[in-house]
């Protein structure tokens, strides 16, 4: 087969195959818990985190998950092993699972039960889109303060990672009508800043990288290798209260997430960061990271991001 596969309710079929039903809650309700994980020249890298996370996640909205973390991790390998098979040895593959609460049986013509018991499960690729953010490392990203506020606890807990992210899209979506390169960082109700529409964020002051608390923010897996790198590099890692006059303060700003794993902010609504430039703990970090995973990570963007931009269309 010269087609990526998926895997879809116990089959793997064709990826153009994967499909939801309309009557699918995942469409109804936005009730999908997902993970997205990203290789290495080709290997899975923290899938177990990411299992892990996901299961916790499944408990927190009563969703069964229908495999064992096992059979799950099985499923992800044969899906990235045959995948990978398609691309260049030095591009790399988002891997994304997601796991929905099943069938709305009122849809269905059913008024026995309220909802399905059995879950939709799908496991599916993707080729990483280097070009969205290769020139990145280099410039630094703009962030702007969204409109809107983070998710409240007493609403829905804002560490699980779901896909009702209506809140994320409209977020981005309203700072790119000020500013169409920029991205969305959020605030909780408290006036503390939570997270980007994607990821975790940090600031850098002193020599001190800090960090939201965690009970407000989704925490990352791509977050723990920041802690890990960070102690391994002897600086410094905090969990505080960040606000905005914080951000203004800052001799840096990062922020993290599985497909770019770590990226400098150098522009804050009108600010400027870091003089505009990477600083020097973000470049700590990202070879730190380089190292550990055996891939240069801002080179391989920098090249397959080029690749992709002059690729035939």
């Amino acid at each position: 087969m010269t087609e990526p596969r998926a895997y879809l309710n116990g089959s793997m079929i064709p990826f153009s195959d994967a499909k939801l039903a309309v009557t699918d809650l995942g469409i109804v309700y936005g009730a999908s818990i997902t993970e997205v994980v990203r290789t290495f020249a080709h290997r899975l890298f923290k899938l177990d985190e990411h299992i892990d996370r996901l299961f916790s996640a499944l408990d927190y909205v009563f969703i069964e998950p229908a495999l064992e973390k096992a059979e799950l991790k099985e499923v992800c390998e044969s899906v990235v092993e045959h995948n990978s098979k398609l691309l260049p040895s030095e591009q790399d593959l988002g891997l994304t699972i997601f796991i929905t609460a099943g069938h709305n049986l009122p849809y269905l013509g059913l008024t026995e039960l309220e909802t399905c018991q059995t879950p939709t499960v799908c496991v599916h690729t993707f080729p990483l889109a280097f070009e969205l953010w290769d020139s990145k490392y280099m410039t630094g990203q703009h962030l702007m303060r969204a409109k809107g506020q983070q998710l409240n606890a007493n609403i829905f807990d804002p560490r699980i990672k779901s896909r009702s992210r209506i809140h994320l899209y409209r977020a981005d979506k309203q700072v790119r009508m000020q500013e169409p390169k920029a991205s969305a960082l959020l605030f909780d109700q408290s006036g503390f800043v939570s997270e980007t529409t994607i990821g975790n964020f940090y600031l850098v002051k002193d020599d001190v990288i800090q960090s939201p608390r965690p009970e407000n923010i989704l925490g990352g897996i791509s977050q723990m290798m920041v802690v890990h790198l960070a102690k391994q590099l002897g600086i410094r890692y905090e969990e505080t209260d960040i606000s905005e006059n914080d951000i203004l303060d800052a001799n840096e700003a990062l922020t993290s997430s599985t497909a770019y794993c770590l990226m400098p902010v150098t522009r804050f609504g009108d600010h400027v960061i870091s003089d505009g430039l990477p600083g020097p703990v973000f470049q700590k970090l990202i070879s730190a990271w380089s190292q550990m995973v055996g891939v240069d990570i801002v080179q391989q963007a920098q090249h397959r991001g080029e690749a992709r931009r002059n690729a035939p269309s």
